[in-house]
């Protein structure tokens, strides 16, 4: 994916982007909720020497103060020191319980001790905060040397008793609701880009630009529900109409030498609009003033004649089956230059009639009396009527339907007709919202 692309995927999916970032914030808020509140209160103490007389006993008196802190920050969550807390204080914690809710900290270049309790209850963390500092000062009497006079050559002085504390160190809901945001927001980048990379549906042009290799002839835009046909014939100069007249310029350009005459249009499977846009290429290339048949070879679901209100009785069957001939069944339709050739009858072998040489013979006729001759069949990814008469037309155009087809079955659909002798001249994205024009009909 290029950084443009990027940038679509962002653009497009920013609402996954929030509401996951949204939802990861709102859990860690929950989570927040669910945990026990936890209270830290510390005491903090200083180590003091024994007096010396002279300035070199002070000198040397702070330097083994010094030099021994980082033992007293050991002793102050020791058993020798926890025990007599917790039973003065008839604690039920052990004294391993009670040290993992102490920790001690020691300044650097200090001989100053911080001593911080945790507890559920803020007025209990206060009180065991202070008795540890009261037995730390008694253990290190105890342990002390005694200096010349028989006092202990240090001693420890509270210089800050704890107190209650008023708000909770844990849970941090700022924190964890900020944090499940982040989480969240990353999920949510991480989502949209898997949507672009390996999304199932294609949503528009870009899309499907990303999803081939083949040329995009255009999009179709979403016709009103009298569908695509009838559309253009009552709106003309519509946004779907229109459209189409795009998609038919650009098929000019993919055959500059004007040697694809005779188009099969199919699609990857059914649904996606690929007998309406049949019907629509066939309208605008007679608006151009060619003669044009439109032949309706899809033998298994017909709509020509729904579509556009033509006998449907007689048709592409009939001929094949010789009882009658192109001319007597191909209907005027739309423009004096266009001819609809239904698929009659329904027969129950379509995929021999679709692969005889009769039907060969057909096509060969019609292009020796139209400019243009546009097949319509069944989608390529369902039957295989599309693949046996591949040999007899110019060229292929596949419909995907926006929002329906997934990229995966228009590549399967591209690599089957990629292996016949007709080429895939390009791709149609059909019922794609456009936006409205002041220089086209609203409606349509």
């Amino acid at each position: 994916m290029t950084l443009h692309e990027y940038g679509i995927a962002l653009r497009r999916h920013w609402l996954v982007i929030a509401v996951v970032a949204v939802l990861g914030a709102v859990s860690g808020w929950g989570v927040s909720q669910l945990l026990p509140e936890r209270f830290r209160a510390q005491a903090t103490v200083m180590i003091i020497p024994a007096r010396g007389d002279s300035t070199s006993e002070l000198v040397q008196g702070s330097n083994y103060v010094q030099s021994l802190v980082q033992t007293y920050t050991i002793l102050a969550r020791s058993p020798f020191v926890l025990d007599p807390v917790i039973r003065d204080l008839g604690l039920g914690d052990t004294a391993s319980q009670l040290a993992n809710r102490t920790d001690v900290e020691a300044p650097l270049n200090t001989v100053v001790l911080t001593i911080g309790v945790t507890d559920a209850d803020a007025e209990q963390a206060r009180s065991i905060a202070d008795a540890i500092a009261d037995e730390f000062a008694i253990a290190v009497a105890d342990a002390s040397p005694e200096g010349e006079r028989g006092e202990p050559a240090v001693r420890v002085s509270i210089i800050q008793p704890a107190r209650v504390p008023s708000v909770p160190i844990s849970p941090n809901t700022r924190m964890n609701a900020a944090m499940g945001g982040a989480a969240g927001l990353g999920l949510g980048v991480l989502a949209a880009l898997g949507l672009r990379r390996f999304g199932g549906r294609i949503d528009d042009a870009d899309d499907a630009r990303e999803a081939i290799d083949e040329p995009l002839l255009g999009t179709v835009g979403r016709a009103p529900r009298a569908g695509v046909p009838r559309t253009l014939r009552e709106r003309p100069s519509g946004r779907v109409a229109e459209s189409l007249r795009q998609v038919t310029a650009a098929l000019k350009f993919v055959d500059l030498e004007d040697e694809r005459r005779v188009l099969l249009v199919t699609s990857a499977a059914a649904g996606e609009g690929k007998s309406s846009v049949s019907l629509g290429l066939a309208l605008t290339l007679a608006e151009l003033g060619h003669r044009v048949l439109a032949v309706e070879a899809d033998l298994r679901r017909p709509t020509f004649a729904d579509s556009t209100g033509l006998e449907g009785a007689a048709g592409l069957t009939s001929v094949l089956l010789g009882d009658a001939t192109l001319a007597d069944v191909a209907q005027p339709w739309g423009n004096e230059r266009l001819h609809v050739l239904a698929s009659g009858a329904l027969p129950p072998n379509p995929g021999e009639l679709l692969s005889s040489a009769r039907l060969r013979s057909i096509i060969d006729g019609a292009r020796a009396h139209y400019d243009y001759v546009v097949v319509d069949t069944a989608p390529v990814l369902s039957v295989s009527d599309a693949l046996w008469l591949a040999p007899a037309v110019d060229g292929a155009i596949v419909v995907a339907r926006a929002h329906r087809t997934r990229r995966e079955t228009l590549r399967r659909a591209l690599e089957a007709l990629g292996g016949t002798p007709a080429p895939v001249l390009g791709v149609v994205l059909n019922g794609v919202a456009q936006a409205r024009s002041p220089y086209l009909d609203p409606d349509g």
